[in-house]
């Protein structure tokens, strides 16, 4: 909860930022409007267009935000690194182009042009006021942190020659400091700790126990060495002082990819629930006319790090063979189905050929995929994602092997990466090293191509 918080603070420092500029910008138009500004000296008051301006301003203070955003001067997980210098950074390519666009906007934005005094004193001014700022943003952002920060475990086998390191992660990181040997990882609770350090060299069984352990946590796992690293997972350089280590990750998905992949899903199943409306409707009432209540079915699914949540879906099944709706009847029909020829996938997860629980109209909304419509306003509330692999029961959850859970280290998705490769004919190993290439592999091209390539696996049939 704290961590959750966290971020929400730091999210709002680029709004902040972004209401920051465009107060300076108005604090500087009302100053150009002074004659007698400089002592002495005394300017003629240009005629300044306020409507004009304002676009520029909107349009200054957003470039600062996206290029900001663009140099990690708004990172979620973390403070900037070399702030000053980040900031300066910043500051000077977001000066660099709003000089470009007032200059190159005259006469097609800005037909009179922006004050040049505005715009050197607004920028010069925005500089000054977002360091001091930041400066104190920053110490409650600290304070905020060290609610956050439990305790750091440092795994080692040589402490002698990992003091100076030890002392590094102290100096930079303000919470208590456990040490553990490997051969006495079994009895660590990995849940006490936000973040695990191992250093130097482990065989890779060990780092593989580590990273699969804190899978269900949000503990973060750094690795420092010159030798050997996990293969088949994410990772990025993390600078703690003037040491590199190597963060392991399940997904590229962090910070400002976070973000980026929720404002995506809050659009588009916002839209999707506007343009669904009327054919939920439709199949709603149609539901109720082929068979008995209820219309939606739901039933516990296992989501991100394997936290249970309810699954909604319109109900495709008769109401007295669906399990968790016809009692004890619907399991043995259910179990006698999966020990079945009639089961064309053994193992983890069954597929039923010519299911005789699903109604007539239950298979036309299967095969195209109308039962899911439901899990729109789910993506919306945040319970589930557009495009992550599919959420599965708790028992068969329970068959998975160690690197398939890996797939719970996000949220279950609508339709998933996967599906366009075929959809329910792959066996659930084929299935898993998909879902898991997808997560280590994930971009927001990579999130519109399986939306707009499951629209035709959809019409096709399949």
């Amino acid at each position: 909860m704290h961590q959750k918080r966290l971020r929400l603070f730091r999210l709002l420092r680029p709004l902040i930022h972004f209401g920051i500029i465009l107060l300076i910008f108005y604090i500087t138009y009302e100053m150009r409007l002074v004659s007698d500004f400089i002592p002495g000296v005394h300017l003629d008051i240009p005629l300044i267009n306020i409507g004009e301006l304002k676009i520029f301003a909107v349009v200054s203070a957003a470039a600062f935000v996206v290029i900001g955003w663009m140099k990690k001067l708004y990172e979620l997980n973390k403070t900037a690194d070399n702030y000053i210098r980040t900031l300066t950074k910043v500051w000077l390519y977001w000066f660099i182009s709003i000089t470009f666009i007032s200059y190159f906007g005259q006469g097609f934005v800005f037909w009179r042009g922006i004050s040049r005094f505005v715009i050197l004193f607004s920028a010069f001014l925005t500089y000054f006021v977002l360091f001091i700022f930041d400066q104190i943003w920053y110490r409650i952002d600290f304070k905020l942190q060290k609610k956050v920060w439990k305790k750091i475990l440092i795994i080692s086998n040589n402490m002698i020659d990992s003091y100076e390191i030890i002392e590094k992660i102290k100096e930079n990181f303000s919470s208590p400091t456990e040490f553990v040997e490997s051969k006495d990882l079994d009895a660590v609770d990995f849940a006490n700790y936000s973040m695990t350090v191992a250093l130097w060299t482990f065989d890779k069984d060990t780092l593989q126990t580590v990273f699969e352990r804190i899978r269900f946590y949000e503990t973060r796992f750094f690795h420092i060495s010159e030798g050997y690293f996990l293969e088949d997972v994410v990772y990025k350089p993390e600078k703690i002082d003037n040491i590199i280590a190597m963060e392991y990750k399940h997904s590229k998905l962090d910070g400002r990819s976070l973000v980026v992949k929720r404002l995506f899903d809050i659009v588009w199943s916002f839209l999707g629930i506007i343009l669904a409306s009327p054919v939920m409707l439709v199949v709603a009432l149609l539901i109720k006319i082929d068979s008995e209540w209820p219309i939606i079915y739901k039933s516990k699914r296992v989501g991100k790090w394997g936290k249970e949540f309810t699954f909604y879906k319109f109900r495709t099944m008769y109401t007295h063979m669906s399990v968790g709706y016809g009692g004890e009847e619907a399991e043995k029909l259910y179990k006698k189905l999966v020990d079945s020829d009639a089961n064309n996938r053994k193992w983890i997860l069954p597929k039923i050929k010519n299911d005789p629980r699903v109604t007539k109209l239950g298979k036309f909304l299967r095969k195209s995929s109308l039962d899911e419509l439901p899990q729109l306003f789910q993506i919306f509330i945040g319970t589930m994602s557009l495009v992550w692999p599919r959420p599965h029961l708790p028992n068969e959850v329970a068959k998975y092997e160690a690197w398939q859970k890996r797939v719970l280290s996000i949220k279950p998705g609508i339709t998933w990466y996967a599906q366009v490769f075929g959809r329910d004919e792959l066996p659930f190993e084929e299935e898993a090293k998909l879902d898991l290439y997808y997560i280590q592999n994930w971009s927001l091209a990579m999130d519109i191509y399986v939306i707009f390539a499951t629209f035709g696996v959809v019409f096709k049939g399949r």
